[in-house]
């Protein structure tokens, strides 16, 4: 998983001794930061983004798609 931008910094303040070291920025500047999600967290995730109207790809289950105010999420 590679969260970004605000949620890269909340997962940083969750313990900044573990993910600091692993923060980059990308070319625009921007915080990046690459997570290895273990099988029932990865369940609980998709499980509760799909509640909340996501859709999730039927050809990379890591991808899901959701529109608001006819912008792309």
């Amino acid at each position: 998983m590679l969260p970004e931008g605000t949620t890269t910094e909340l997962i940083v303040k969750l313990d900044p001794s573990l993910y600091r070291k692993h923060l980059w920025h990308n070319q625009k500047g921007k915080q990046m930061l690459y997570v290895q999600l273990k099988k029932c967290f990865w369940k609980l995730l998709s499980n509760t983004l799909h509640e909340w109207g996501f859709t999730i790809s039927d050809y990379d289950q890591c991808v899901t798609n959701k529109i608001i105010n006819r912008k792309q999420l």
